[in-house]
C-alpha cells in the first residue's frame, strides 16, 4: 500500500519537485485533524488535508513560493467563515508546507520501516521562521536518521528526546520543531461508531493512537464524525477477514447491540492482541461467555483475556467519561 513516505520517495527518485503539506496544529472543527498530510508536485497531488478552499490555497502556495523559491511556509487558516465563504468550518489550523529534497530519503525510509514493523518513531519537521529554512529527520527510539539542517542547532537536544519536546515546547531562537508520531502509541480498532466510540476515538487520536473505526452504517462511520481517525463502512459485522490486527493492536468492541458484540468478539478472541475490551454489564458478559463456551466457540482462557466491562471503574456515566475510563485502561495495558 502506498503511503505518504513511500510516495514521496518515489517522487524524489523520479527527480520531481515535491512539497509536503501537513496540518501541524488545529482547534475547533476542521476538515481533518493535526497530523494530516499530503504531497504536492507541479502536476499532481497525493492524499488530502481536507479539500475545499483551504486545500486549494495550500496547493497554490506550495506550487508557488515553496517549490519555486525552495523555502518552507507556515500558513494560518481561520475556517470560521468570517473571511472566506469557502473556509466555513468553525475552526482554525496551521499548515506547514515544506519542499522535500533527495537528502530526506533516509528519514522517509525510516518512517516506512517503523510503520511496517510497529516500532516507535517520530518524524520531525524543522522550520526556520526568519528565513524559511527547513528540513526533516526521524527519531527511531533514540537514533536520528536524516540530515539535520543547520537551523536546527538550537533545538538539537529536542530531536534526541521527542517526549521532552512534546512536553516542554517546540521552539527556540526562531526555530520551530513539529513532531509527527509514527506508531508512538499503537493501532486501535474500534467496532461501533456510536456516541461512546466517537468520544473514545477523539481521545485516542489525541494520545497518538492510529485509530480506525468500523460500523455498518455509512452515516455513522464517516470522516466528518471521526476527525483524526479513519472511518470504514462494513458490509456486515460478519465480514471482518480483511482486518488484520497484530500483537501490538488494541481492539475495542462498542457496537450498538449484543448480537454485533458477539460477532466481533468471536473474531477478536482468535487474535493475538495487546488489548481487547468489550462494552457491557457483568450479567451480559457472563451470559454471553456461557453461551460461547457451551457452543464450543470460545475457551475460558480466551475469554479471560477480554476486559469486560470495558474501562476502569471510575463511576463514568456520560460518553466522554466512559471514554476516559476506557483510555485509562488502554494506557495501563500499553505500559504493562
Amino acid at each position: 500500500m502506498e503511503t505518504i513516505a513511500s510516495k514521496a520517495i518515489d517522487y524524489l527518485r523520479e527527480n520531481r519537485k515535491t512539497a509536503l503539506a501537513a496540518i501541524v496544529s488545529s482547534g475547533g472543527s476542521t476538515p481533518r485533524g493535526e497530523g494530516s498530510k499530503m504531497l504536492i508536485t507541479e502536476d499532481e497531488i497525493f492524499s488530502t488535508i481536507g479539500g475545499g478552499g483551504m486545500e486549494g490555497s495550500v496547493i497554490a502556495r506550495a506550487r508557488g513560493e515553496a517549490l519555486r523559491d525552495e523555502r518552507a511556509l507556515l500558513l494560518e487558516y481561520d475556517m470560521s467563515g468570517e473571511t472566506d465563504a469557502d473556509l466555513i468550518c468553525g475552526g482554525a489550523c496551521q499548515v506547514l508546507i515544506m519542499p522535500l529534497l533527495e537528502r530526506d530519503i533516509p528519514a522517509l525510509e525510516a518512517v516506512g520501516k517503523a510503520a511496517e514493523s510497529g516500532e516507535k518513531a517520530w518524524l520531525f519537521y524543522i522550520y526556520g521562521e526568519k528565513d524559511g529554512s527547513f528540513g526533516i529527520c526521524t527519531n527511531t527510539e533514540g537514533r536520528i536518521v536524516g540530515e539535520i539542517p543547520e537551523c536546527a542547532a538550537p533545538i538539537a537536544d529536542l530531536l534526541a528526546n521527542p517526549l521532552r519536546a512534546a512536553v516542554h515546547g517546540d521552539s527556540a531562537e526562531g526555530v520551530r520543531c513539529f513532531i509527527d508520531p509514527v506508531n508512538s502509541a499503537g493501532k486501535m480498532y474500534i467496532f461501533g461508531a456510536g456516541h461512546v466510540s466517537k468520544e473514545t476515538a477523539r481521545l485516542a487520536a489525541a494520545l497518538d493512537f492510529d485509530v480506525t473505526v468500523y460500523d455498518d452504517r455509512a452515516d455513522y462511520a464517516s470522516a466528518e464524525r471521526f476527525p483524526g481517525s479513519t472511518a470504514c463502512v462494513l458490509e456486515s459485522f460478519d465480514k471482518l477477514d480483511g482486518i488484520k490486527p497484530d500483537k501490538n493492536s488494541y481492539v475495542l468492541i462498542i457496537t450498538r447491540g449484543h448480537a454485533h458484540d458477539r460477532t466481533v468478539l468471536e473474531w477478536a478472541i482468535k487474535k493475538d492482541l495487546k488489548y481487547l475490551g468489550m462494552i457491557g454489564s457483568r450479567s451480559k458478559r457472563d451470559a454471553l461467555y456461557e453461551r460461547l463456551m457451551s457452543e464450543g466457540k470460545a475457551t475460558r482462557e480466551q475469554l479471560d483475556k477480554v476486559k469486560c466491562p470495558i474501562g476502569l471503574s471510575i463511576g463514568a456515566e456520560t460518553p466522554a467519561e466512559i471514554a476516559v475510563s476506557i483510555m485509562a485502561e488502554v494506557i495501563a495495558a500499553k505500559h504493562e
